[in-house]
């Protein structure tokens, strides 16, 4: 019998640790855009993100766990949660997947890009070192929901903000004014709803 983890409730951050899960991988067909912990992320062709239990590189094409050959170009559809530098952090699925924004955008600072809440998708080129680039990107909307929920694990934590990894990339998240999350909490993977109007930090340097 499973007992039911206690969640942390927070004015714009609610955290509650999880068990590692991931969908029964039989029908899924895609392309791999992410690793973590015996788990790997799969963008399916409508650019759905799926978790699935297994290892292969990103960029691999699978069928179920079953790798079948190897992609270039991949499509993720979601909603734009933060912009960080040159990435730009998409959840689809509460998944969260952390994609380059294209040269014309990263290179000019430019803060035009799409804003926190909207619906987007993108197209992207998985580089040889597993890195998402953006290589076309069209805007659906706006989600009617003022917040997304999200699962992601722990690297960090530090007065008021809490780091977690996506794709070999961190980003923070500030919590209300006050508030620090214990350190036990680093290493842990949490599900964890987030507010959308967050804003950009497009100031922050991005490697």
């Amino acid at each position: 019998m499973k007992r039911a983890m206690p969640a942390i409730a927070l004015v714009a951050v609610v955290i509650a640790i999880v068990p590692a899960a991931a969908s029964a991988s039989g029908g899924v067909r895609g392309v791999v855009v992410s690793r973590s912990h015996g788990s790997m992320l799969v963008a399916t062709r409508s650019g759905r993100v799926v978790a699935i239990r297994g290892h292969a590189r990103v960029g691999s094409r699978v069928v179920g766990t079953r790798v079948v050959g190897r992609a270039s170009h991949a499509r993720i559809h979601g909603v734009v949660v933060k912009e960080t530098g040159a990435r730009m952090f998409v959840a689809s699925n509460h998944h969260l997947v952390a994609i380059h924004k294209s040269r014309s955008l990263a290179g000019t600072g430019s803060t035009s890009g799409p804003t926190p809440g909207t619906i987007v998708t993108t197209t992207v080129s998985v580089s040889s070192s597993g890195q998402l680039n953006e290589d076309d990107q069209g805007e659906d909307g706006q989600d009617s929901s003022s917040t997304v929920t999200i699962q992601a694990t722990i690297v960090a934590v530090g007065p008021g903000t809490v780091t977690v990894s996506v794709n070999g990339a961190n980003v923070t998240l500030d919590l209300p004014a006050g508030l620090t999350l214990p350190q036990s909490l680093v290493g842990q993977t949490v599900t964890i709803t987030i507010s959308l109007d967050q804003g950009d930090d497009n100031n922050q340097g991005d490697e």
